[in-house]
């Protein structure tokens, strides 16, 4: 009985101390910190994350403020045929919005999406100068450049639409960088048995970000003006690189202030305890030749496919077939994204503890949550399909298709550093490329399908499919050749020094004292 009970115990018993603090510090002579060091890079991280959305999403919320419109216009979506939901205020049509720019639905989708024409160029760059110069500073001018570029946004929309579409697309260009290098980041700063949960609560920013910009965009156009929108979240940008740039280091072992034995800790539980031989050459044909790798691109496109499609065209569809105002819009958009952040560290959390207590291995970890969320928002909306012109149930089961793909994050998202920790950036910037083509195939794609001469229903049944679809298939697919192991050409970059490692790193120890 007693051996039973030693097999259900944690791989690293003193990883929980670790956590906690109790373990933290092993001399009187040192104070113990407010939060591990590791949390507060996670942290800053996670604010990184906020200010990169809410810059890259604002724009989804500023046009309806900057392009003119009137009554007319707005009723011109309740068009022709039976298929389409009864309006619940038809006094709500004579209410005028103005703005300053004629731009007709093509052109405003052109703008929308110039934020990816950029951004599928600079994720390889960003993973190559993540490895070779480190990623804090990559990440952090991906943030500060974009915050910079949004303060220009106004006067460029002034000018011309090419300017506008110019300083989007380098917005883009510059946040390519960001995923890579935060993938490289965390595979120095993240143990194996904490490496989820780490990865959500950085990511968890990315829904964090967009619930803010949502939320508030609106109303600060309400109030101060359309360009303020710009104004306010670039300047948030500026503000966190100065905190970035002075608290964030590339690796614990160059942090100047960190405890031995936290450096110790992160150093030997996440694979880094060993020698890395020097300026390892990329293995580029057999990185392509690899199924896992590929297992993660293809869960990558699919994930990305139902998020953006979500992203760029629920408030449409909450307009044009709910009939919600612009108050209800912002706030019915934001809340399934609210729901994602909350739901992202908790599945982190909760992977994390599986593999911990053995219950399972890190690849039935990740293709349990992977699949799971992509199955889950694949039934949602097959469902919201079906329910017509119920508003309620339509909101709830929208909100549930993205929270529920909060499972996904804790499988292929972090799986890059479980197969290849040294080049977790190289990978995050292959798949990242290959999922940003959805960012730009998927509006056309909608478009194509909601100006058909089907229904208005039947058309966002059919996109709401096609999404449910593409999950179903990259699920598949992951789940048959996804793994959560080393890869042989990752463990050809190291040399183990096995006794060294257990000279030096007593955390590894049975003992719950240590």
């Amino acid at each position: 009985m007693e051996s039973s009970r030693n097999d259900r115990q944690p791989l690293l018993t003193a990883s929980d101390e670790f956590a906690s603090g109790e373990a933290f510090f092993r001399t009187d002579q040192e104070k113990r910190p407010w939060i591990p060091v590791r949390y507060l890079m996670v942290i800053l991280a996670f604010f990184g994350f906020c200010n990169l959305y809410a810059l890259r999403v604002n724009m989804s919320i500023a046009i309806v403020s900057m392009v003119i419109t009137n009554s007319s216009n707005g009723e011109s979506h309740e068009n022709t045929g039976q298929d389409v939901c009864p309006h619940p205020n038809k006094s709500s049509s004579s209410h005028v919005v103005t703005g300053e720019f004629v731009w007709d639905s093509q052109t405003q989708g052109i703008i929308l999406g110039s934020f990816f024409y950029g951004y599928i160029f600079t994720q390889l760059a960003g993973a190559e100068i993540a490895k070779r110069y480190g990623p804090k500073h990559p990440f952090g001018f991906s943030v500060l450049i974009s915050g910079l570029l949004a303060l220009l946004i106004p006067t460029a929309a002034r000018w011309s639409t090419g300017a506008l579409i110019t300083i989007r697309t380098l917005q883009g260009f510059f946040q390519g960088v960001c995923f890579p290098s935060m993938h490289s980041f965390l595979g120095n700063w993240a143990p194996t048995l904490e490496r989820t949960k780490m990865a959500t609560i950085a990511y968890s920013g990315t829904q964090t970000g967009t619930v803010i910009s949502l939320l508030l965009s609106g109303w600060i156009a309400e109030w101060a003006g359309w360009e303020w929108i710009f104004y306010t979240f670039g300047a948030c940008a500026c503000v966190w690189y100065l905190f970035w740039v002075f608290l964030a280091f590339d690796s614990p072992e160059r942090h100047p202030s960190i405890s031995q034995v936290e450096r110790a800790y992160i150093v030997g539980a996440s694979g880094k305890s060993k020698v890395v031989v020097a300026n390892p050459s990329v293995p580029w044909r057999k990185i392509f030749l690899s199924l896992p790798v590929w297992a993660i691109c293809v869960a990558h496109f699919g994930n990305n496919w139902g998020f953006y499609t979500l992203l760029t065209n629920l408030s449409t569809y909450f307009s044009t077939i709910l009939h919600f105002s612009l108050k209800e819009n912002g706030f019915l958009s934001a809340l399934p994204y609210l729901a994602m952040a909350v739901f992202m560290p908790i599945c982190g959390y909760f992977a994390d503890s599986l593999r911990s207590f053995r219950v399972l291995s890190t690849t039935g970890v990740r293709k349990v949550f992977h699949v799971t969320g992509q199955l889950l928002p694949a039934v949602c909306l097959v469902s919201v399909g079906y329910v017509g012109c119920n508003s309620s149930l339509a909101v709830a089961l929208l909100v549930l298709a993205v929270a529920s793909s909060a499972f996904a994050q804790s499988g292929y998202q972090v799986n890059h550093v479980d197969i290849s920790p040294n080049f977790a950036g190289i990978l995050m910037g292959i798949s990242n490329t290959l999922a940003t083509v959805p960012g730009i195939v998927g509006p056309y794609v909608v478009g194509l399908i909601t100006s058909s001469s089907l229904g208005q229903l039947e058309q966002w049944r059919l996109v709401f499919f096609i999404s449910a679809g593409v999950y179903v298939v990259t699920a598949i697919f992951y789940a048959i050749f996804a793994s959560g192991e080393l890869e042989s050409w990752e463990r050809k970059t190291v040399r183990d020094d096995v006794e060294e490692d257990r000279e030096t790193l007593p955390v590894y120890s049975k003992d719950p004292r240590i």
